[in-house]
C-alpha cells in the first residue's frame, strides 16, 4: 500500500514505524510479539489503516530503542484523528463490559467491514477529503479490536465486552458500495453473529413502527460506574448520564428486542439478504 507521509499524523506514524523498525533491522513479527498485537495489526498501523494506542506506542519504542519518538507522535495522532465530541464515546466504549446498540437507517460502525465503512463515511461526509475519509475509517477499523477474541487481544485492552445490536431490516437490505462490498459485509455479519460475546437481532419490516420510531442509540455499561446514553447528530453528539433517563433507553431496548427476530432467525435472515 502506497502511504503519504505528510497527508496525516496518523500517516506519519505509520511510515516513522516502519522507518525506525527497518532500521533496527527488527521484523513486524517481533514487533507483534513485543507489543502483543496481531501481526495484522502492527501491518494496519503502518499504513495507516488502524490508530495507534498509548500503550502500542510505548512498547513500541521499547522494542525498537526509539527515545520515545513513537509515543510522543502518539499523542498527536490521538488528537487529531477523533473528533472532539466523539473522545467520550472512544474512551467509554473501551472499557465497557456490555454495549447495547439500536441502528434503524444502517449497520452500526462496530460491525462494519472496512469498505462498508468507506462506503459509508463516503456517502455521509461528502465534503470530505479522501485522507479525512481515511482516517475515518481507520478509526472505525481501530474500534472493532475491542470485539477480538481475548487470544488476539492487544495488551491493553480490557476483557471483550458483551454487543447486543438490534438493527431495521431496512438497515440490513439498504446498498451500500457495491453488490461485492455487500456481500463480503453480509458474510462478516454472520461470521460475528456466530461469536460467543455478540448478539444481533433484526426487526422484520412486518413489525411496522417501532417504540424507537428509527432514532438510534447505543448504551454503554463501563466495567465499573453508570451506563450513559449516546445519541449522534451529524456533526455533534449528546450523552445521557441521568439514571432515570438512562432506564427509559434501556426499556426501549427492551421492547425493540421484544419486536426483533430471536437470534438464529435473525441470523436466517441476513443469510438470506440480498
Amino acid at each position: 500500500m502506497s502511504l503519504d507521509p505528510d497527508s496525516s499524523p496518523l500517516a506519519f506514524f505509520g511510515a516513522e514505524l516502519r522507518r525506525l523498525r527497518e532500521k533496527a533491522g527488527i521484523t513486524q513479527a517481533k514487533v507483534a510479539k513485543a507489543t502483543s498485537y496481531s501481526l495484522a495489526a502492527v501491518s494496519a498501523i503502518e499504513t495507516a489503516r488502524r490508530i495507534p494506542s498509548a500503550k502500542f506506542a510505548k512498547l513500541a519504542d521499547e522494542v525498537l530503542d526509539s527515545d520515545g519518538i513513537l509515543a510522543r507522535l502518539q499523542r498527536l495522532v490521538e488528537q487529531t484523528a477523533v473528533l472532539p465530541w466523539f473522545r467520550d464515546r472512544i474512551e467509554v466504549e473501551r472499557n465497557a463490559s456490555e454495549i447495547r446498540e439500536y441502528m434503524s437507517y444502517m449497520l452500526p460502525g462496530l460491525l462494519q467491514t472496512e469498505g462498508y465503512a468507506r462506503a459509508a463515511i463516503s456517502a455521509g461526509r461528502p465534503v470530505m477529503a479522501s485522507d479525512a475519509v481515511e482516517r475515518a475509517v481507520a478509526l472505525r477499523m481501530t474500534r472493532q479490536q475491542i470485539l477480538e477474541p481475548d487470544d488476539s487481544a492487544p495488551i491493553d485492552r480490557d476483557p471483550t465486552p458483551r454487543l447486543w445490536v438490534i438493527l431495521d431490516e431496512s438497515a440490513l437490505r439498504r446498498p451500500v458500495g457495491s453488490s461485492e462490498v455487500m456481500r463480503r459485509q453480509r458474510e462478516y455479519l454472520i461470521e460475528l453473529a456466530q461469536r460467543p460475546n455478540v448478539t444481533i437481532q433484526v426487526i422484520p419490516v412486518s413489525q411496522g413502527a417501532t417504540c424507537a420510531y428509527g432514532r438510534a442509540f447505543t448504551i454503554l455499561t463501563p466495567a465499573s460506574g453508570s451506563a450513559i446514553v449516546y445519541l449522534e447528530a451529524a456533526r455533534s453528539a449528546r450523552y445521557v448520564r441521568d439514571r432515570d433517563e438512562v432506564a427509559r433507553y434501556a426499556l426501549l431496548f427492551d421492547h425493540l428486542r421484544a419486536n426483533a427476530l430471536d437470534d438464529n432467525d435473525s441470523l436466517r435472515m441476513i443469510k438470506d439478504a440480498e
